[in-house]
């Protein structure tokens, strides 16, 4: 009896570790704040919002109806972090086929691996936000009381 050997290529599972592997690049190049537009000044700020609050009340005096604001586009951050998410998602979904198509198991793992890596460290990022606005708040809660003294 003459043994054969299956020699299958990780089709899918290379496909998806590719996918894998761009998804989590371009999670963290999102996360470095490369495609957010130049921070304005203080001064253009607070002037900026200066005009608002006198057209507001002339608007409100006059009554008037006051414009309504434009609907902000849709940043490159935004769409590149929406496509490294469906990359991801992509990465998982190919290394399960892998997987299941009994292909070596190595780049399906690390599909699979990176494109979980990609999910979580996006959510990581905004669980790390979210707690530095909490304790940034509740310093801020803190030290009101002695604003006033």
């Amino acid at each position: 009896m003459v043994e054969t050997s299956r020699n299958t290529r990780a089709k899918f599972g290379l496909i998806g570790f590719f996918l894998g592997v761009i998804s989590l690049l371009a999670i963290f190049v999102q996360i470095s704040a490369l495609f957010e537009p130049d921070p304005k000044s203080t001064g253009q700020i607070i002037g900026e919002l200066a005009a608002d609050i006198k057209n507001s009340a002339k608007n409100a005096l006059t009554g008037q109806a006051t414009p309504e604001t434009p609907e902000p586009a849709i940043s490159t951050g935004r769409i590149v972090t929406i496509l490294a998410l469906c990359a991801a998602g992509g990465a998982i979904v190919l290394g399960g086929l892998g997987l299941y198509q009994n292909e070596p198991h190595r780049l399906p793992y690390m599909a699979v691996g990176f494109g979980v890596s990609a999910f979580m460290a996006q959510y990581v990022f905004w669980l790390a936000m979210l707690i530095c606005g909490i304790a940034l708040l509740i310093s801020v809660l803190e030290n009101l009381g002695s604003m006033f003294e």
